[in-house]
Parts: C-alpha cells; sequence; structure tokens
C-alpha cells in the first residue's frame, strides 16, 4: 500500500501479514546462514588449516551473507532496512546453531573420522606389500651395503697404509739405484 507523506515522497507501508512474511524470510534467511557456516566449520575439521584462511573464509561468509540479506530486503521490502528484518536473521541463525547445528557437526565428525580411517586402512592394504618386499629384500641388501661399506672403508685404509710403506721402499730403491749410478 503506497501513502504519501507531507513532503510528497512516496512511503511504502506494510500490512502486518507483509511484515510478518519478511520476518519469517528473514529468519529462515538466518537459518540458511547457519547452516551454510556449519558447512565451512565442518571443512575446517575435514581439512585443518591456518587462521589466516580461517578469518578469510569468515570474512568471505559475512560478505556474502550480508549481500543475500540486503538483495532479499530489496525484493520483499523495497529497499527499506528495518530492525526487524536484521533481528529475524540473527535470531534465525541463533536459533539453528543452538538446536540443530551440535548435532550436524557431532554427525559430520564421526562421518570425517570414518572416512579417514577408511582412507588409512586402504592406504594401509595398498602399501603393505611394498613395505613386505622393502623388509624382505631392500632392508638386508642395505644392510649388507653398510657392512661392505664398512669393510670396504677398513681395507682401503690398510691399502693407503701398504701403499704409503710400498711408497717409501720406492724411494728406497730409487735413491739405491741413483746412489749407485
Amino acid at each position: 500500500m503506497e501513502k504519501y507523506s507531507d513532503s510528497g515522497v512516496k512511503a511504502l507501508i506494510l500490512s502486518l501479514n507483509e511484515q510478518a512474511a519478511i520476518f519469517i524470510t528473514t529468519v529462515l534467511l538466518g537459518v540458511i546462514a547457519g547452516a551454510v557456516y556449519d558447512c565451512i566449520k565442518i571443512f575446517r575439521i575435514a581439512f585443518k588449516h591456518n587462521n589466516i584462511f580461517i578469518q578469510l573464509e569468515d570474512g568471505i561468509f559475512w560478505i556474502t551473507i550480508t549481500f543475500f540479506v540486503f538483495t532479499v530486503m530489496l525484493d520483499r521490502n523495497y529497499g527499506e532496512i528495518r530492525f526487524f528484518n536484521i533481528a529475524g536473521v540473527f535470531l534465525g541463525m541463533i536459533m539453528y546453531i543452538f538446536t540443530v547445528s551440535p548435532i550436524v557437526i557431532s554427525v559430520s565428525s564421526k562421518i570425517i573420522y570414518v572416512c579417514r580411517y577408511i582412507i588409512n586402512l586402504f592406504f594401509t592394504i595398498i602399501t603393505t606389500p611394498i613395505r613386505i618386499l622393502y623388509i624382505l629384500l631392500f632392508r638386508p641388501i642395505i644392510k649388507r651395503g653398510k657392512i661392505a661399506t664398512k669393510k670396504g672403508r677398513n681395507i682401503l685404509h690398510l691399502l693407503a697404509f701398504y701403499a704409503k710403506i710400498k711408497f717409501k721402499e720406492f724411494n728406497r730403491n730409487i735413491k739405491i739405484i741413483i746412489g749407485k749410478k
């Protein structure tokens, strides 16, 4: 219903039924916002990330929710921002967070735990033959290689000592040969 104010500006007067419908719409929008934030929390449980990304996600969430709330207000409330609209959004979010959210987060955490367990089990099953081959074949080879390396060092050390002795002998023989001439 349209009405003109004293200054001649067209003002819109909403009936009580229309205001109630808008309030219910904003409460539902708040419930949807709470559900979307739960999706973000579930994503954070599934994939750990640092505080910078958490702050970035929260900022994007609130900018997006603000955009959708004002879009709904423009569409349903003809661009007028009223206190009951903002209160409806926060009331919807609070109702969702204190009623449904704990159940959703709990169930989602258990599902994530089961999925991680299944993935780890699958990874263990796939890598077990490789680990058995490593234990049976490569570990003894590496152990033998370490033993051979130790013995090789000892042999090289003895050879170097032998080479020094032979070099000293060679020098002595050279001196004898040169001295004879």
